[in-house]
């Protein structure tokens, strides 16, 4: 907040608190994803072949609107219990720490819709893959439950170098794919940039 304290005062940011219970079992997670559609079906009004059908926009709008109902009465950064279960985040609870009594209805509405962690997830992801030193542990009835891999660093801040180094190349060069940069999409960069530019 005290990084993007002008953007929040503008009303050009805001700050989202997300919680969701990661250890349900693939199973649990099924059965949530089933309950959650149910939800959406009720809210919208929306039987679920119709809704599969409707192009994406239609259905972005239309939970809005279901999830704008929903916070009828509310009072302002009050927790909020994701009722449209998703595979990746069950059980997921939102609470916007800049929400504000003035804060437009549809706007709560579309924040609450936007707040997930799983493009941070994602990048965490693409660190384990990348990065071998990265990787989750792995462990074998042989070795005791104890966890240890011939290719993790033995000095942590080798490893601490090793991730910014791959974090600025991800936020301000991307790869050959990246068409907009994380700083691109900040503001922050016009352009992607070169590796040419750091090193002679």
């Amino acid at each position: 907040m005290s990084a993007f304290a002008a953007w929040i005062q503008a009303g050009r940011a805001d700050v989202i608190v997300i919680q969701f219970d990661k250890h349900q079992t693939n199973d649990q997670r099924n059965m949530l994803v089933a309950e959650g559609k149910a939800a959406l079906e009720l809210a919208t009004g929306v039987s679920q072949p119709a809704w599969a059908a409707l192009p994406a926009q239609d259905q972005i709008d239309l939970t809005d609107v279901a999830v704008e109902g929903l916070l009828v009465g509310r009072l302002p950064g009050e927790p909020f219990a994701w009722p449209f279960h998703t595979k990746s985040e069950p059980h997921r609870r939102i609470r916007i720490i800049t929400d504000r009594i003035g804060m437009a209805p549809d706007r709560r509405a579309r924040l609450m819709r936007l707040a997930t962690l799983r493009s941070v997830d994602a990048y965490f992801h693409k660190v384990r893959s990348n990065v071998r030193f990265a990787a989750r542990p792995g462990r074998t009835p042989s070795s005791n439950d104890r966890a240890w891999d011939r290719h993790y660093l033995y000095n942590p801040e080798t490893m601490m170098k090793v991730i910014e180094i791959y974090r600025f190349a991800h936020n301000w060069m991307g790869s050959a794919t990246t068409k907009e940069t994380p700083a691109m999409k900040l503001g922050l960069a016009r352009g992607k940039m070169r590796a040419s530019e750091f090193f002679e």
